[in-house]
């Protein structure tokens, strides 16, 4: 019989190699390592992410301070708050504002125009200041921080009061703490800086601060005595520390914020103006514009000190502090909704409308994506730096306990935006950002097809 000859070698199950040699020796295996990798990227993001939260932090930490230490922080106390925080440390907070934003350039809009009356286009430094003519973003943000949050606060109390007529379970002053709350102008600082996180319009809600903050000088008092005018509400009636009632309520309110307020702005600016290199560099590489972040904090410890030093949060019951978180919170989500859906889902007249040609294809939208984002941060916010120092004077006469709940509501909605403000960058930036990445995508696909298109033409 014929010998069979036995099939060609193929590869084998065993990994032999097909050209007749063995499989080399497999990788060494690395898996032992990325745990280590791993472990570390994770502590590293961690701490990240806490630095980043810096602020909210530094909140719990005076606050823990203000407890174990009030004589420290109070007014007359350790530290004479009654100057180096009303004074000093308000300073800090706008002579760093006026170092760092570039107001200056508004005064240059006008000259868009030639001799001959051809706008031309402006330099890049000016350009980007055009939202100081924008009169629509100004009167949805003002009209939203000094009408509609405190008539919406205010028919809160006014339900809150209905029902609790004998003030059993709120303290009269809660209630008119909150109505303060809602008749301040907006924050200073933390909405501008939280614009340029989430990809927003930083030069819009800059312009917004400032003509906010200027309005509350004199809109603030002039809503609670009118607020107060209303049968029933005559006990939140302002009442500052000396003769004269609402003439004596405007000369300090004017003092307080010429010395602390227009007076270290207006220096900031000048310097800057000055020196804009040296200026550009303390606030990029030695971080400047923490140091107002951080004299924000010692206004809430300063606050917190006294309220703990005369007992406030004593005299309220926990159910009280509990509804003020509640209505901080949900003002500030139905607020931030509200202003969303009208300066993106709104039908308006094409006057209305922004006048700039969107480049999102949403002209229809009153705003855009980056001035939506500086109205959110704008429109719900209220600031403890200008409001804590005018909340001081406007009810300096009430006795120490009474003058440390009026400002309780505030300090508490200064942290709960600064907590949801946090939650919404992340969101806004996301929804920035999408649009961004879609127009790069279709711009790739784009140079692909006119690729292929002249690939098929051939050579000519």
């Amino acid at each position: 019989m014929d010998k069979v000859e036995p099939p060609p070698a193929g590869p084998s199950s065993e990994g032999e190699d097909p050209a007749g040699g063995d499989t080399p020796p497999p990788a060494r295996d690395s898996s032992r390592k990325q745990p280590k990798r791993t472990v570390w990227s994770v502590c590293k993001a961690t701490l990240l992410f806490v630095l980043s939260q810096w602020f909210i932090i530094g909140i719990g930490v005076v606050i823990a301070l203000a407890y174990a230490w009030p004589n420290v922080g109070r007014r007359h106390g350790v530290v004479h708050t009654e100057w180096s925080v009303k004074y000093l440390l308000i300073a800090i907070i706008f002579f760093v504002s006026g170092l760092s934003l570039p107001i200056l350039g508004l005064v240059t809009m006008m000259n868009f125009f030639t001799s001959n009356g051809v706008k031309t286009e402006p330099k890049n430094s000016i350009k980007k200041y055009r939202q100081a003519l924008d009169w629509r973003l100004h009167i949805v943000t003002q009209v939203t921080n000094f009408l509609l949050f405190p008539t919406l606060v205010f028919a809160i109390v006014v339900c809150v009061k209905a029902g609790d007529p004998d003030f059993k379970v709120f303290d009269r002053f809660v209630l008119v703490g909150m109505l303060v709350m809602a008749v301040m102008p907006t924050t200073v600082s933390s909405n501008v800086v939280m614009t340029g996180q989430a990809g927003g319009d930083q030069a819009a809600a800059t312009v917004e601060v400032l003509i906010g903050n200027l309005l509350g000088t004199f809109i603030t008092p002039a809503l609670l005595q009118m607020y107060s005018s209303t049968p029933g509400w005559t006990f939140a009636q302002p009442l500052a520390s000396g003769p004269g009632g609402t003439t004596e309520i405007y000369r300090q309110v004017s003092e307080q914020l010429g010395f602390s307020v227009f007076l270290p702005l207006f220096v900031g600016e000048v310097i800057q103006y000055l020196w804009p290199k040296p200026v550009k560099y303390a606030i990029t590489t030695l971080k400047l514009s923490k140091v107002g972040s951080v004299a924000l904090l010692g206004v809430v410890w300063s606050t917190f000190s006294e309220a703990f030093y005369e007992g406030a949060f004593k005299a309220l019951t926990p159910s009280a502090i509990i509804f003020i978180l509640f209505v901080n919170i949900g003002v500030y989500l139905f607020l931030s909704l509200f202003l969303f859906l009208v300066a993106r889902h709104l039908v308006l007249p094409r006057i209305l409308r922004s006048g700039k040609k969107s480049e999102e294809k949403d002209e229809k939208a009153l705003f855009d994506k980056k001035r939506t984002v500086a109205l959110l941060f704008c429109g719900a916010a209220k600031g403890l730096a200008l409001g804590a120092p005018i909340a001081q004077i406007l009810y300096g006469g009430l006795l120490p306990t009474q003058a440390a709940i009026v400002q309780l509501p505030l300090v508490l909605y200064q942290g709960s935006q600064v907590l949801l403000g946090q939650i919404t960058v992340f969101i806004l930036k996301k929804w920035v950002e999408g649009d961004a990445r879609r127009g790069q995508t279709q711009g790739e696909g784009t140079l692909v097809e006119q690729g292929g298109e002249r690939g098929k033409e051939g050579p000519c």
